[in-house]
């Protein structure tokens, strides 16, 4: 069984999910203990929500199916309890009676009332009772019963006195068709149309930084070069900022003087290396170079 504190805690998740657009809140609560997925859900497509709850309702567990579908609203509309007060009593944990609820803030695209009716009737045999509140079709003790609950988008203005009126309207539904007996009520809405009252209400909660600067001051993050081009122009500066004394072409040279002073070095030392007598190099004058003339 759902805690019942489950519906006021998804109720109160509302307002992270306003920023959300094309999207509005599902409903559900039941008499029957449901075992129902998707508590973890703040947002979730329409598919899987469907899924979800044909799934819980497999086994016909009530008597009364209402099968409300609201248009033109979304999660906003539905956190003044004040001008919901009585889907705040079903889902926050106030109607004792109530053993199942699942609260969905924001859905994507739209679940449509008329396949969860089919599936109802072809499921459980369940009997279409009427469309829209105030009908007084007869009751029929031999099968489940489905009431179908319609309304219009409330206006733009007095949105809140709208809601209050369509919340009074499905609980005197529960009250005149459910009073007494199990039911299940599955409360669909479909997101409010883009329109100036749309537009007025997302600027509404849109978050406008204060600038706390004039424009006058306002100006460009630049580098700022003129300084730099200024200490290079001039004549002063450090030695270093001034002259380039390691240039490429001055590393090559050095590079290459290395080996050649190395040459120089080897042949100058096997130069001086070298052990001649001066008679080497004097003329013979004795009798022996008169012989051999």
């Amino acid at each position: 069984m759902a805690k019942s504190l489950l519906g006021a805690l998804a109720l109160a998740s509302l307002p992270s999910a306003l920023a959300f657009r094309n999207t509005s809140p599902f409903f559900f609560f039941s008499t029957s203990e449901l075992l129902i997925e998707g508590h973890q859900y703040d947002v979730a497509t329409a598919d899987t929500i469907r899924s979800h709850i044909t799934e819980s309702l497999k086994g016909c567990p009530s008597r009364t199916y209402f099968v409300v579908q609201q248009e033109g609203v979304s999660s906003a509309d539905f956190l003044d309890e004040q001008s919901t007060s009585q889907l705040a009593y079903h889902l926050g944990g106030k109607d004792k009676t109530i053993r199942s609820v699942l609260v969905i803030p924001e859905v994507v695209n739209q679940i449509e009332p008329t396949s969860i009716v089919s599936y109802l009737e072809t499921q459980c045999g369940a009997k279409m009772l009427g469309s829209g509140v105030g009908d007084s079709p007869p009751l029929s003790r031999d099968s489940p019963r489905i009431v179908s609950v319609n309304t219009r988008a409330p206006p733009p203005k007095d949105r809140a006195k709208a809601m209050d009126n369509i919340d009074g309207w499905l609980d005197k539904a529960i009250d005149d068709y459910g009073g007494g007996e199990d039911y299940t009520v599955i409360y669909t809405t479909t997101p409010r149309t883009n329109g100036p009252a749309d537009v007025s209400s997302q600027n509404q909660h849109t978050y406008q930084m204060e600038d706390p600067f004039s424009e006058a001051v306002q100006m460009e993050l630049k580098r700022d070069t003129s300084l730099h081009r200024r200490a290079t122009t001039s004549g002063e500066g450090a030695l270093f900022e001034k002259y380039q004394f390691l240039s490429p072409g001055l590393f090559m040279g050095l590079s290459a003087m290395v080996p050649l002073l190395l040459i120089l070095y080897v042949g100058l030392s096997a130069m001086t290396s070298l052990e001649v007598s001066y008679f080497a190099f004097s003329k013979e004058m004795g009798p022996a170079a008169q012989k051999k003339q």
